[in-house]
């Protein structure tokens, strides 16, 4: 059966690769990866590509330069061979001056990091059917990884041929590894005292161009191995560094004391230290295989003035301890990366600071970006993993799926064409409820409302209800010139929320889609309206009646009309983050129709 199922996916694999291969600007007719770990612990990475160009534009943008990057503190890198084969068969031998070392772009301005360098190597010799040829190698000391680790996307950006990834280890050493969305089996033998590990994809279509994926690449097919005994081994390693222990100076404590002089609440002081160290901080977006998971401490990164995501979240833990608040760094981590059988630290892919409050709970926070809301509301898919070298096995707060709510009632009366007055009563929940905004600024509630209806218009905004969970709140508005008008026709744009469904911006959704699609949440979101409007006025909008419920949500836009007043409804509903394939076309069904500018007016003739 096994063997079935693996032949069926092959044939799906080099169907889907012939249909790319068609409209592909290259190919890769080969690419080997292949890890090394050495007996005195040091490690090599060698790669190897084949790339054959086949449009003007895989030469002239895509494909033109490789980067290289590495740290020069831990790190050497060996070029074992680069040349072009031009369309004739005449071999171009990359010249020296096309080998050229310079910053990477997330190193400039950050001395603390100008070890980190990017070897840039210009191809010569692109034409159409071109093939680009580049053999390198990167050598590590001992110590500047805690394991020999990998995680692969077996997906490139332009079909490949072949595939080869292959891991060599002392035959004494173990490898643990899992294979994501692929089958496929590795190869073992032994060769020169090495334990080999072989894998081999054939016709491996490229990555899906569709708009609006997970950022996480779950669905991507991948291998993650290592050859650590388990997560926890690694994990104690990184946060047994100096970094972790949360020390301060007394500039900090200057800043803390400060903060904390004039105020008891701890939620508005940690929402004070957060605003400090994302806002006056620079952000350096160095990924930890580059550092060799090495942090700097709070102190160092404090003296900087800027510091690494990981780095500037034991810098807000620490602050925020200060403050006799009780924090922890976490990892984040997708659901579908976290296995605690393969020590694999790539799988932190961001990193959140968890404060516990007598009155609020748990509350997550970035040190990065100022949130409107408790992260903790966000968290579906992924696992927050504790960074706490007191504990003594791995703890986890796996997220949970939150529905957002937004719940809007609405009463307008149309005066003449010149004035508009009514009400409006919003109810908001979950990630949609922007409740450290509205903590902070209770009068932000008046820039949650678009469309027809503006802060600008409000005569009253007062905030009935505030909890992390729940928002409730009544406006009034009153609004001269309120119509848009053409001819003898009078258009008004219904009110909506800034961050429901509208925020998203999926308005571009082909017929056809190649890979899943995630929204930003599971969201309710209903508004009815209820407009009264004189005698002298007509309506004339589409009064047309929908409903859709399939398997990806449900829509209703519905008109009621009498003498002088029109009830509006129009909901939308999605119980799941991710539209899988099968369900796109129910999906697009229902966002088309929520996104057609007809249902979002309301039109008179005067």
């Amino acid at each position: 059966m096994k063997k079935i199922i693996l032949a069926i996916f092959c044939l799906f694999i080099v169907g889907t690769s012939f249909a790319q291969n068609e409209e592909a600007d290259a190919e890769y007719l080969k690419i080997l990866k292949e890890y090394t770990l050495n007996e005195d612990g040091s490690t090599d990475f060698h790669y190897s590509k084949e790339l054959k160009l086949l449009t003007h534009y895989a030469f002239h943008r895509l494909y033109g330069e490789t980067f290289i990057v590495y740290n020069t503190d831990f790190q050497t890198v060996k070029i074992n061979s680069a040349f072009t084969i031009m369309a004739d068969g005449k071999k171009i031998i990359t010249p020296d001056n096309a080998f050229n070392e310079v910053l990477p772009r997330f190193s400039t301005n950050a001395p603390d990091f100008n070890n980190i360098r990017e070897l840039v190597v210009t191809h010569t010799g692109l034409e159409l059917n071109a093939i680009i040829n580049l053999d390198y190698t990167i050598s590590s000391k001992k110590g500047f990884y805690p394991a020999l680790m990998g995680d692969e996307v077996l997906s490139e950006t332009s079909p490949v041929n072949e595939l080869v990834i292959r891991v060599n280890i002392p035959v004494s050493q173990n490898l643990k590894f899992e294979l994501l969305n692929i089958v496929g089996e590795p190869v073992i033998n032994i060769e020169k005292e090495k334990k080999v590990y072989t894998w081999t994809f054939e016709s491996m279509p490229a990555n899906s161009k569709d708009y609006y994926q997970d950022v996480d690449q779950i669905f991507a097919p991948r291998l993650i191995f290592s050859t650590a005994k388990d997560l926890h081994f690694v994990y104690d390693q990184f946060i047994n560094q100096d970094a972790f222990i949360f020390n301060t100076n007394e500039s900090m404590d200057k800043v803390v004391d400060k903060i904390s002089a004039n105020e008891t609440n701890q939620l508005t002081i940690a929402l004070e230290l957060q605003k400090l160290v994302s806002n006056d901080l620079g952000t350096l977006n160095i990924p930890l295989k580059y550092t060799g998971f090495k942090c700097r401490s709070a102190v160092e990164t404090w003296n900087s003035n800027q510091g690494t995501h990981i780095e500037k979240a034991l810098l807000l833990t620490a602050l925020l301890r200060k403050s006799n608040i009780e924090a922890e760094p976490v990892a984040i981590i997708p659901d579908v990366y976290y296995n605690k059988e393969i020590g694999n630290l790539l799988s932190f892919n961001n990193f959140l600071v968890k404060i516990k409050l007598e009155k609020y709970g748990e509350v997550f926070i970035s040190a990065n970006l100022i949130g409107k809301q408790n992260l903790k509301f966000e968290l579906e898919g992924l696992t927050p993993l504790l960074l706490d070298k007191n504990v003594e096995s791995l703890k986890v707060f796996p997220g949970k799926p939150i529905t957002s709510k937004i719940f809007v009632v609405g009463e307008f009366v149309i005066q003449n064409p010149e004035k508009l007055v009514g009400k409006i009563n919003l109810e908001l929940k979950g990630q949609a409820n922007q409740y450290f905004t509205l903590y902070n600024d209770s009068s932000k509630i008046k820039s949650i409302i678009k469309g027809g209806v503006s802060g600008k218009n409000l005569t009253s905004a007062k905030l009935e209800k505030l909890t992390q969970e729940e928002s409730r709140t009544h406006l009034e508005f009153e609004i001269e010139d309120p119509f848009s008008k053409s001819n003898n026709y009078l258009s008004f744009e219904l009110p909506y929320i800034n961050n429901g469904s509208e925020n998203w911006h999926i308005n571009i959704l082909p017929a056809k889609r190649s890979a899943p699609l995630e929204i930003q949440e599971p969201i309710h979101e209903r508004y009815e309206y209820t407009i009264v409007f004189p005698n002298e006025l007509k309506p004339v909008s589409p009064h047309k009646n929908i409903e859709i419920k399939n398997d990806a949500g449900y829509l209703l836009i519905k008109f009621e009309k009498s003498e002088k007043e029109i009830i509006i409804t129009k909901e939308i509903k999605f119980d799941k983050k991710i539209i899988g394939i099968k369900d796109y076309g129910s999906f697009r069904e229902i966002m088309n129709t929520w996104n057609n500018s007809n249902y979002k007016l309301i039109i008179f003739k005067d």
